[in-house]
């Protein structure tokens, strides 16, 4: 009995003992304890606890493919931001010289005429007041050597201006200037010979723009100077014309300089043919005493449009931007005429519904300082709020849809006796 119960406490004593631990080796006795190895299933717990925590989801290779998308997208930015901004100066370069080249062609196709008319306007003012003993003020305009035999200054132009201008060939134009003459009778009073008209050869050297057909690009030849060995001091060569006052001298972009002559003295001709305008679409004009709702309206605008009496914005559509002419020019007005496009139909003392527009062509009288002055106005009217405005100045006239153009004056003119006694005084001017 005594030993079966000793062998029970010894298997007792040897259950309840640690198992021995390993013997460190000679090389790693001095390594730490070994730890134990998580199994599989913990590692990917621990990985879940990882992204859940973080919100990182990205394995490394993931990583890496995207730093190297990103640096080959911003190497690729790098090396065309050249090649796109030469694209784009590029670009412009070919639109500037586009529309270079359109300006140019279109300047080609329609040459200015600003040029030549300025020339012949100053030509035929200098050609009016020269006389004997002058002849060299028409040098800068015209080469070729003159005798006159009127007295200087028996004439002048109080008012020139250009009339008709056409190219007769590239670089040459015929110019008809109209003159308002002022000429000595022969007791030497200077008198008032009405409206002369005047047609002159140009010629001229330059670009487009000056009348020519020189090219900006190409400069002119500048002709060599051939005036007479008499000329006054000064005086311009007698090939190479100056331009008139005001023109420039080169060009900006380089180009020659605009060059004016004039091929003969001028000749004196007859006025324009008169001529009549067509039809205008309006109604057949009213008395000045009509009185209805539009001629209330505009009445009363032209009155504080001329002579700032009254509210202008009172009569006027929003939007229309008007105001009193100033200093005021007139006194008083006096409509003294209307005509309208309004339907035969239509009601003059009832404004129809807003919206509605009507075109009104205007006579007025308007007095200052004693005296009454005609004008006329196109005015188009709209209604709002059971009234009638003014909603805008129009331009000109309306025409007639089947009347688009002048029309030629049937009668015959009868000759001018302003010019009749003119030419009756030329003639008695140089008779002496």
């Amino acid at each position: 009995m005594k030993r079966g119960l000793r062998l029970t406490k010894k298997q007792k004593k040897t259950e309840q003992t640690p198992p021995p631990q390993p013997k460190a080796t000679r090389t790693s006795r001095y390594a730490p304890a070994p730890q134990a190895v998580p199994d599989a299933a913990d590692e990917d717990e621990t990985d879940e606890l990882d992204e859940a925590s973080t919100g990182w989801q990205q394995t490394t290779v993931k990583l890496a493919g995207l730093t190297k998308m990103v640096t080959v997208v911003v190497w690729i930015l790098v090396l065309a931001g050249p090649l796109l901004a030469f694209f784009a100066i590029a670009v412009a370069s070919s639109s500037r010289a586009t529309t270079a080249a359109e300006t140019q062609s279109r300047t080609g196709s329609a040459p200015s005429a600003t040029g030549p008319s300025g020339f012949a306007e100053l030509y035929v003012a200098a050609y009016l007041a020269a006389g004997e003993g002058t002849e060299d003020d028409l040098l800068p305009y015209y080469s070729e050597p003159v005798t006159f035999a009127n007295e200087p200054g028996s004439r002048s132009a109080s008012r020139v201006v250009t009339v008709a201008a056409q190219q007769v060939e590239k670089g040459y134009w015929s110019v008809t200037v109209a003159a308002r003459v002022s000429a000595k009778n022969k007791a030497g009073k200077m008198t008032d010979r009405g409206m002369h008209y005047y047609r002159v050869g140009v010629q001229v050297s330059g670009t487009p723009e000056a009348g020519g057909t020189v090219e900006p690009s190409k400069p002119a030849r500048t002709p060599a100077p051939a005036g007479p060995s008499g000329s006054a001091p000064g005086s311009a060569p007698a090939a190479a014309s100056p331009a008139p006052t005001g023109s420039a001298s080169p060009t900006a972009s380089g180009g020659p300089v605009p060059l004016y002559a004039a091929t003969s003295l001028p000749a004196e001709v007859n006025a324009p043919a008169s001529a009549s305008h067509g039809e205008l679409d309006y109604g057949s004009e009213s008395s000045s005493s009509r009185n209805d709702a539009v001629s209330d309206t505009v009445t009363r605008f032209i009155s504080a449009y001329l002579t700032g009496q009254g509210e202008l914005n009172r009569y006027v559509s929003p939007g229309l931007q008007v105001t009193a002419i100033s200093p005021a020019p007139y006194e008083s007005t006096l409509v003294t005429g209307l005509q309208d496009d309004a339907p035969e139909e239509a009601d003059d003392e009832t404004v129809p519904q807003d919206g509605t527009r009507r075109h009104v062509l205007v006579s007025v009288s308007a007095a200052t300082g004693g005296q009454d002055y005609l004008l006329s106005y196109a005015l188009t009217l709209t209604t709002r709020d059971g009234r009638w405005e003014v909603a805008s100045f129009d331009s000109a006239p309306a025409l007639s849809p089947d009347q688009t153009g002048p029309v030629a004056d049937e009668t015959e003119s009868t000759p001018d006796a302003s010019s009749d006694e003119s030419s009756d005084a030329s003639a008695d001017t140089a008779g002496e």
